[in-house]
């Protein structure tokens, strides 16, 4: 019990400023307009920033070898999972817009916002080294896979790479030949860089608390696709990553828990925005983010104590 409390203490103080983000929208000091410049400044400076510096380490051989072996199973997990979602919801049959936003939804998690930030917490810099190898897997099939489910339903438009080839991306890949070629950033640049990546984790989890402010929470009680998808997300797919990862025994224990924990984040916050411009049913996934989001308060606390002092070794 002592342990499960240590580690609620570690993770749960990440929920501090979810609550003042929920605190401040009530109270109208944030405003969706607002949420919108904080997403835009995340996504263009601070995220890339903390993408650069966790990554800009002194890293052996093996971390190298740890990050690739993340970025490896992240594709085949994000997929798993896809396909799981596939058959999960093939008995439901749901319309085929609601049914797309089930994958979704469902698929890909907020492996950014919320999977840097709990990495920091339990592993430090180099453990933001390996959700960025994480991220950048998931987030190229977020913007090719996710993209195209909610495009299906419309004239089809062809693929922008710029979606793909984002400024995070593009910072993952600088962080990455950075570690390869061993070459560590002069402090008249790495220091200011630190600087504004460290503000990521409190401006990310104040936009996750602004946007559960917004949302109907009672809308969500009556809802059994909802329910569906908190399952899948947070309790079923971690499993998926943990049966995958007692199948490699071999590799590092820390970075076998970080793939169990990025796979049970919530659902991408990111998602009903993408919904919006692409006319998903943005109904369905912001309820979806929100109920997951709500859900994990709870669950990455437990996912977390259960990880490092009950399951693996």
């Amino acid at each position: 019990m002592t342990q499960l409390l240590a580690v609620g203490a570690q993770v749960g103080a990440l929920f501090f400023y979810v609550f003042l983000g929920f605190l401040g929208r009530r109270r109208k000091i944030l405003t969706a307009q607002g949420d919108q410049v904080i997403s835009d400044i995340i996504f263009y400076f601070t995220m890339p920033a903390l993408t650069v510096t966790s990554m800009n380490l002194k890293v052996s051989g093996q971390e190298l070898t740890n990050a690739f072996l993340v970025l490896a199973a992240a594709v085949v997990l994000v997929l798993g999972s896809y396909a799981l979602c596939v058959l999960a919801v093939s008995r439901l049959r749901l319309p085929l817009k609601t049914n797309y936003a089930f994958r979704f939804t469902t698929a890909f998690g907020n492996v950014a916002y919320l999977g840097f930030p709990v990495a920091y917490i339990l592993w430090g810099q180099l453990g933001v080294f390996y959700a960025a190898m994480y991220a950048l897997g998931h987030n190229v099939l977020f913007w090719t896979l996710g993209v195209w489910l909610m495009q299906d339903h419309q004239e089809p438009k062809g693929l922008d790479w710029r979606q793909i080839l984002n400024i995070n991306v593009l910072a993952i890949i600088l962080g990455l030949v950075l570690a390869l070629c061993h070459f560590q950033l002069p402090p008249l640049i790495s220091r200011p860089l630190d600087g504004l990546g460290q503000a990521t984790i409190p401006l990310a989890l104040l936009l996750v608390g602004s946007m559960l402010a917004e949302s109907p929470i009672r809308t969500l009680a009556g809802n059994k696709i909802v329910y569906l998808i908190v399952a899948i997300r947070l309790i079923i797919l971690p499993l998926l990553a943990l049966g995958a990862m007692f199948l490699v025994p071999g590799w590092d224990k820390n970075v076998r828990l970080l793939v169990i924990m990025e796979m049970a984040m919530p659902a991408a916050a990111i998602a009903p925005a993408v919904a919006r411009k692409y006319d998903g049913d943005y109904n369905l996934i912001s309820e979806g983010v929100v109920a997951t989001t709500l859900v994990s308060l709870l669950t990455i606390p437990l996912w977390a104590w259960l990880l490092n002092y009950h399951i693996l070794t």
